[in-house]
């Protein structure tokens, strides 16, 4: 599952991770995202901080509070150490800061699916 406010990084992912092999589901906010959770069962959720209403940590803390199983790699471009210190103390499995390359996020989706970390 992909969130990010932004339909062209969506896009982006999309595209580049089903040509990977990924299924995708996107969602522009964190509304959708609590609905689509009661018949998904996402492998990850890439989410972006930044977001109107709620940003993406108050999300995460969501996230790993009521479906703590499903890995949560947080994207940024206002990121920092304490940005990350932050979301990874929120249960974030990963962080990526923006612009990122594809690349990084498909090997850091890899290492959670061959069981690793993404941090």
């Amino acid at each position: 599952m992909v969130i990010d406010d932004d339909g062209e990084m969506r896009a982006v992912l999309r595209d580049f991770l089903t040509r990977e092999g990924f299924q995708i589901h996107e969602e522009a906010g964190g509304e959708g995202v609590v609905v689509a959770l009661e018949s998904l069962h996402p492998a990850v959720i890439v989410l972006d901080k930044e977001m109107p209403g709620a940003n993406g940590l108050d999300l995460l803390s969501y996230l790993t509070r009521r479906h703590p199983s499903i890995p949560v790699i947080v994207i940024t471009a206002f990121g920092g150490p304490e940005v990350r210190a932050e979301a990874l103390r929120r249960g974030a499995t990963g962080y990526i800061e923006k612009p990122f390359s594809v690349a990084a996020l498909l090997g850091a989706l890899r290492a959670l699916a061959e069981g690793g970390t993404a941090r």
